[in-house]
């Protein structure tokens, strides 16, 4: 040891030896004494080096596991690994002061079979509950014992008709494992949850062969009725077998009532949460648990910009039409009043939050020549040259029906048709060609620019309004105006340019 950690402790027994009584010591003495025995001071030496040791053994029989790989991070921050002997033990020394992560694993190998185990995560610090509060570094042991993810099981799940009492297979309702061990390592989450089929039956491989399982089903819903079922827990699984538990029922749940009246739509999921990346051309629907009057009907959809839409009800199911397509990136909340067509009662629903649905990006630009980031970028452009540009969809084949703007920001505005029209535009699939004419320069500077704005349509009935689009003009030296400019301001006689 360390001779400062031992030079106190020798002072005083030499003291004692020599017949000294020391009735009190100062609080300050003794605040110095407990510095000198501090263990974080003496970090680098031996004294504050630990041993972490133990065994892991196969949890289905527990013998222990040959070359199972251990790992953790050392002082550096470099991962160190090693392996258990034969018997399944395993020692390490030389740990830094302080908790440490270790993880376990191990995959069994027999000819061409290989048999995973699933790993688990143990943390353990160098000091217990008696050496923590003098600072002892102890040396800690533990058993680990991991499993191997060979065992299965199958069951069905079933519900009674509360009217009727006859027994009904649970269809669709997603059932999940779960393990109680917090140090457990899911790899495979795919192998832990499936969904019983149109029997009610549901069937588990892959699962490790221990104990403290369990097995959990999603509430259910069923004539306006919900039944739930609390996890179960599992008995102890086998390697390389399976174990069929029977069926079990699911009960109703009477102190939970269903907080919406509707029970299906394509813009929400059966759980409520609206969808992401809607076309704006769909119609939204919802269908009630039972019919709804057309009468004293109250439907608002916010969005960004302003539109139309005209309700319409199909015995239980809503239809909320629009007079144009819905607009893009657009998260829509919708509130519904309704009456039943046969008891009259008044229905109010706000499908906000996470049941509001959001639009997609619609018709919308995809790349063009007129853009830096294009490799066949033109940093300048002339009535020679063609601008391009490439949207998302098809565009209705009908180039008159483009709709040509003033563009904002430039210094002249391209049009292909109408009284102001200076280029001429045709569309081949999903791109929009554009090329000037030599009218587009009169009084044109070269670094002028010019762009056009522009509302497309696509043949799905998408549109996109004003998509903006600029460039620079060149004006050769050949043009008209640049000639006239150079005639006027230079006068050049035929005998002087014959010399």
């Amino acid at each position: 040891m360390p001779p400062r950690i031992l030079s106190l402790p020798r002072f005083l027994i030499c003291c004692v030896n020599k017949g000294y009584r020391m009735y009190k010591l100062s609080a300050l003495f003794m605040a110095f004494a407990l510095a000198a025995c501090s263990v974080t001071e003496s970090e680098s030496d031996d004294y504050s080096k630990w041993e972490f040791s133990g065994y892991v053994l196969d949890a289905s029989n527990g013998k222990g596991l040959s070359g199972a790989t251990i790992s953790y991070q050392n002082s550096d921050g470099k991962s160190v690994t090693a392996t258990t002997a034969e018997d399944g033990s395993f020692f390490i020394d030389k740990l830094p002061y302080g908790s440490l992560t270790f993880s376990f694993s191990y995959t069994a190998v027999n000819g061409k079979d290989t048999v995973p185990y699933a790993p688990k995560v143990v943390t353990v610090g160098s000091t217990n509950e008696s050496s923590s509060m003098h600072g002892v570094v102890a040396s800690i042991s533990d058993v680990v014992r991991l499993s191997p993810l060979s065992a299965g099981i199958s069951g069905e799940f079933y519900i009674r008709d509360p009217f009727s009492g006859s027994a009904i297979p649970v269809k669709g309702a997603a059932v999940w494992v779960t393990h109680q061990d917090t140090s457990y390592i899911n790899l495979d989450s795919k192998s832990f949850g499936t969904k019983t089929d149109s029997l009610g039956k549901f069937k588990f491989k892959g699962l490790p062969a221990d104990s403290g399982l369990l097995l959990n089903i999603a509430p259910y819903a069923y004539k306006d009725m919900r039944f739930t079922l609390p996890a179960t827990v599992l008995p102890r699984l086998a390697a390389s077998s399976s174990k069929d538990i029977g069926r079990a029922y699911l009960q109703q749940d009477t102190l939970v009532t269903l907080p919406f009246r509707i029970k299906a739509s394509n813009v929400m999921d059966s759980g409520q949460k609206g969808y992401k990346d809607v076309s704006p051309l769909t119609v939204p629907y919802f269908v009630f648990n039972e019919a709804i009057s057309d009468k004293n009907l109250g439907v608002n959809m916010s969005g960004d910009s302003a539109f139309t839409i005209i309700p319409v009800v199909k015995g239980d199911t809503l239809f909320v039409k629009h007079d144009r397509p819905l607009p893009a990136s657009t998260e829509f909340t919708t509130t519904i009043v309704a009456y039943t067509k046969k008891g009259n009662e008044r229905i109010e629903i706000v499908l906000d939050g996470e049941s509001a649905f959001t639009t997609g990006r619609g018709l919308y630009t995809v790349t063009s020549n007129m853009w830096p980031e294009n490799e066949h970028y033109r940093a300048t452009f002339s009535v020679s040259d063609t601008m391009w540009v490439k949207f998302s969809e098809t565009l209705a084949s009908n180039a008159e029906r483009i709709q040509w703007h003033y563009a904002n920001g430039a210094d002249r505005t391209i049009y292909a048709n109408g009284y102001y029209a200076n280029a001429k535009a045709w569309i081949h699939t999903d791109t929009l060609f554009v090329q000037m004419q030599d009218t587009i320069l009169d009084s044109r500077t070269p670094g002028d620019t010019v762009g056009f704005s522009v509302t497309v349509y696509a043949k799905s009935g998408l549109y996109l309004e004003n998509a903006l689009f600029k460039t620079e003009l060149v004006v050769p030296p050949s043009s008209s105006s640049v000639a006239e400019e150079s005639s006027s301001s230079t006068p050049i006689s035929s005998s002087s340019s014959a010399d």
